[in-house]
């Protein structure tokens, strides 16, 4: 079977997915502070390890300072035996061959011109009577005691570069050069030590570094694209740049995993806190809501009581009449018949016609004690059990009945606004009601005005208005005129509107009384709307409805 979820249930869903506004501000507090504290300990962090990082570079810097001054000093021996000898090549060969290893080679040569000429030369770059030129050549012009770097030269997999000394420390007009050729990438101890293990390090023969001036690297990811550190390398005359970048973090795993795990942990907290504090405040409007629900069904059981109250006060009160009442009506009844019997002796045995007199005093005794009669009547009527017999009724037909038996005073207008409507009603109680209803409403003009009679039909029950255009009642009063013996005439018993509740509540309706905003008193019957069922025939009138009933009764 398919539930189909309306509008109703999904705000319900709503409010119980929705987070109070406390356990979010919290939330949201702990939060930014973690997102703040992530980035002042990842800023410190950064700073931490660029710091490590210059300071790593510029230890690289001064190892490859310290191994270029190395060749310098080479070159400064050379220098000296040179002087010395007066560029005699025997000596220098014998001083050069040792140094000339592998990629290194050494030329001693002479100034010719603008040219120079090698005079002597140890390794496989140079040979003796071979013309040096081009940046060579610029390099050994100028070339002085403090020895001179030529310009780092990378052509295809190699990258060359040489270092020059000349006057005053060797004879004028000579020079000594010293060159290597290396492939840059090539692994050497130095490269492969402790210092350089943490580091990508790259060595460029210019002040900004350029592929073209490329002269050692110890990676060929080149250029380097990470945080770098730079630092200055001082060769002779010139000074050669090295770039450097961290393979792992320099200051530890942990210090620079700390600031996204401060994070996680604070939105960590921060979900708990929340959550927490989400619960706490759940459980205060769970308890809020239970103490409300108790007050309401606590206030439900009081007010219930007052009106199971206020029942029991007014049963006791109206059995305690009721007794009253029959006891005063059983005992007026016979004294009653006796008197109407009484005048109506007396009226045969006076001779006609009667003095006015006597006539006056027969109409007053007679009159009176039809009032007396009457009100014994009520209370027969008001204490005797009215249980209702159902059956079809049409309240036009009942209408037009009590309007006949009923008819209005002279200066009265009835209007009648009653649609084709039916009742599941006792048709005797509901002229009675009418009766007394439309009594009541002529009591209300007794100098002339209108009376209404309407109908109306709601959802699950039906409605008789019976309007005047009286004065109207008062509020204080509106709780009261439906209760016994309680009347705002100075004529009448009290007793009508408390029998049409009391007939109007057995069945199963209510009474109502209200000021009419146009002026005037507005008696509203409702009617619960019951299932009609069709008799097999409708009583023609009241009275053969009361024949029927009497009937019913003597054959009981």
């Amino acid at each position: 079977m398919a539930v189909t979820r309306g509008a109703g249930d999904r705000g319900m869903t709503w409010k119980v997915l929705r987070a109070s506004p406390a356990a979010v501000a919290t939330t949201l507090v702990v939060a930014v502070i973690s997102v703040v504290a992530f980035f002042l300990i990842h800023r410190s962090t950064d700073q931490q390890e660029r710091a490590l990082l210059q300071n790593d570079t510029g230890r690289a810097a001064l190892v490859a300072s310290s191994i270029l001054s190395q060749i310098a000093t080479s070159l400064d021996g050379m220098a000296t035996v040179v002087n010395l000898t007066n560029a005699s090549p025997g000596p220098f060969l014998t001083q050069a061959r040792p140094i000339a290893q592998g990629p290194l080679s050494v030329a001693l040569a002479r100034q010719a011109g603008d040219r120079y000429v090698v005079s002597a030369a140890a390794g496989s770059a140079f040979a003796p009577g071979q013309v040096l030129s081009g940046q060579t050549a610029a390099t050994l012009r100028k070339a002085g005691a403090t020895f001179t770097p030529a310009p780092v030269v990378r052509t295809g997999r190699t990258s060359t570069t040489g270092f020059a000394v000349g006057p005053p420390l060797v004879p004028a007009g000579t020079a000594i050069y010293l060159q290597f050729s290396l492939d840059p990438f090539t692994a050497t101890p130095v490269t492969e030590g402790r210092l350089f293990s943490s580091l990508r390090v790259a060595l460029y023969g210019s002040r900004q570094p350029a592929p073209s001036n490329l002269l050692v690297a110890t990676t060929r990811a080149l250029p380097l694209r990470g945080p770098v550190a730079r630092a200055s390398v001082p060769v002779g005359t010139g000074t050669w740049t090295l770039v450097a970048e961290a393979r792992s973090p320099l200051a530890g795993s942990f210090a620079s995993d700390a600031p996204l795990v401060i994070l996680l942990l604070g939105l960590v907290v921060a979900l708990a806190v929340g959550a927490t504090v989400e619960v706490v405040v759940r459980r205060q409007r769970y308890a809020t809501q239970l103490v409300e629900a108790r007050t309401h069904d606590l206030e439900n059981s009081m007010r219930e009581l007052r009106v199971a109250q206020d029942a029991l006060v007014q049963s006791e009160r109206l059995s305690a009449l009721g007794e009253m009442a029959s006891v005063v009506g059983h005992e007026l009844r016979n004294p009653l018949t006796a008197v109407v019997n009484a005048l109506f002796l007396i009226r045969r045995g006076l001779r006609e016609p009667v003095p006015d007199k006597l006539e006056g005093h027969l109409a007053m005794a007679e009159r009176e004690t039809d009032k007396a009669a009457t009100l014994a009547e009520e209370l027969t009527a008001f204490v005797r059990p009215r249980i209702p017999s159902f059956s079809d009724v049409d309240v036009r037909e009942v209408v037009d009945e009590v309007l006949q038996t009923t008819p209005p005073p002279t200066g009265v207008g009835v209007s009648v606004d009653v649609a084709d409507m039916h009742l599941r009603a006792d048709r005797i109680q509901m002229s009675e009601v009418l009766s007394n209803l439309l009594t009541n409403a002529y009591q209300a003009v007794p100098d002339g005005g209108s009376v209404r009679i309407a109908s109306a039909s709601g959802p699950h029950e039906d409605m008789l208005i019976v309007e005047d255009s009286g004065p109207g009642i008062d509020e204080a009063a509106a709780d009261r005129v439906f209760e016994p013996f309680y009347t705002t005439k100075s004529r009448g018993t009290g007793l009508g509107l408390a029998i049409v509740r009391r007939l109007i509540e057995a069945h199963g309706g209510a009474v109502g009384v209200e000021n009419k905003p146009s002026g005037g008193a507005r008696l509203v019957v409702r009617l619960p709307r019951r299932v009609r069922v069709e008799p097999d025939r409708a009583p023609a009138s009241t009275l053969e409805a009361v024949a029927e009933r009497v009937a019913r009764v003597d054959h009981g």
